[in-house]
């Protein structure tokens, strides 16, 4: 959504994100829109768990010109902190909620410099939903409070705002439910386009309004992002994503029949297809034991295996099957499956899409799109990767399991 890269193609074409520097040689959107003549702002609670920190070296130049990180850094060594009950993040710095620190900074940006020149923000709070899904609930008043400041200030008259998340419950007890598939896998996203935008563009906001019901991707966020710098562009002039050269903006209306792939959606987090539930039997044991497998030759393959346990299968929750696979041109063979199961290290669990021949028993996965769907606490802390955190079970951590 901010560069057009997937981590793997920036890793390949750019650069190694957990390497010191990196992340300032990244093309984030901010420096497009900084180049174009506008002031830019990024702030995130959690100074150790947020986007940039989180397993990852972070900035070593300021990122944007108003840059939060400093302040936070103060503000978490300098006052009393708070949790509430079984949460990681911190919830209270001083009298105030952590996120409060982020939406005023957001508002006193705005309300300093929107009148006066063009501006780009990113502000970003992580601690209310992470650890406690009820939490949402408890909050969303004070993030009405927060939206309706924004408009007492008169910010909504000259700012398009995009209000959205990364994603949804990927832990705890929802994981248990059907709905669990389509928590981790559609984020909300709302985009406002302020009275002046809607006047001067009416094309735009009639797509926009399409697009609601036709498949969107991050890379089309981020072609729209560029949209708005080169804001008169053809929709030709619009497709700027590196890893999905066929997306566009959003202000342009997107295929009414686009599949997963051409939004460059991969299948592991496609909503779009029927998956029916199949029983248990030797079969979905072999393809969940040979998934286990594929995930220990992984861990070797970084060498970790002195570090992590080998994994070994204990239960299988579901296996389902995609129905509609004869529509899609594969190998004779070849089927799309999610199988969800739980090993025996630590009870860790796992869900996971794969193509699979059943008769071959040949297996195609990209072991780093396994979701792990139950807490991992320190389970994982002998190694630093946040994708390799999801595998490791570490040797140090494990626990003895009564069956």
């Amino acid at each position: 959504m901010l560069t057009g890269f997937s981590p793997e193609s920036a890793e390949t074409q750019i650069c190694n994100t957990d390497v010191d520097g990196c992340l300032d040689k990244i093309p984030f959107i901010w420096k497009d829109f900084k180049k174009d003549g506008y002031l830019t702002a990024y702030a995130e609670d959690e100074e150790h768990s947020n986007t940039f920190n989180y397993a990852k070296p972070g900035f070593a130049v300021k990122p944007t010109d108003y840059y939060f990180r400093p302040f936070l850094t103060a503000l978490e060594n300098e006052t009393f902190i708070q949790y509430c009950p079984g949460c990681v993040m911190k919830y209270c710095l001083g009298r105030r909620l952590a996120s409060s620190y982020i939406f005023d900074y957001c508002r006193q940006f705005m309300q300093r410099f929107v009148a006066d020149r063009p501006i780009w923000g990113m502000f970003w709070t992580n601690h209310y939903s992470h650890d406690d899904l009820f939490m949402l609930s408890a909050m969303q008043h004070k993030i009405l409070e927060d939206l309706l400041s924004f408009e007492k200030d008169g910010a909504f008259e000259h700012t398009i705002m995009i209000f959205f998340s990364d994603h949804g419950a990927r832990f705890g007890p929802l994981m248990y439910t059907k709905e669990a598939f389509l928590e981790e896998r559609l984020p909300m996203m709302f985009i406002y386009l302020p009275p002046w935008f809607r006047k001067k563009y009416p094309r735009y906001v009639e797509a926009l309004a399409q697009n609601q019901n036709r498949l969107s991707s991050n890379f089309d966020l981020y072609n729209t992002l560029k949209h708005i710098i080169n804001i008169e562009g053809l929709v030709e002039d619009t497709k700027w994503s590196y890893d999905c050269p066929q997306c566009q903006s959003l202000f342009y209306p997107l295929p009414e029949s686009r599949s997963c792939s051409e939004a460059a959606i991969p299948e592991a987090y496609c909503t779009c297809h029927n998956y029916e539930e199949i029983k248990e039997d030797q079969g979905t044991w072999r393809l969940a034991n040979l998934v286990v497998d594929r995930m220990n030759k992984y861990l070797h393959y970084h060498n970790l295996q002195n570090l992590c346990s080998n994994l070994t299968l204990r239960v299988i929750n579901s296996t389902e099957v995609r129905m509609d696979d004869k529509d899609v041109d594969l190998a004779n063979g070849m089927r799309h499956y999610h199988t969800k199961f739980q090993v025996h290290q630590n009870l860790a669990e796992f869900f996971a899409t794969v193509l699979y021949d059943k008769q071959t028993e040949e297996l195609q996965m990209n072991v780093e799109l396994i979701s792990r769907t139950n807490m991992y606490g320190t389970d994982s802390e002998c190694v630093n990767n946040k994708i390799q955190k999801l595998y490791c079970v570490c040797l140090s951590k494990l626990r003895a399991i009564i069956k």
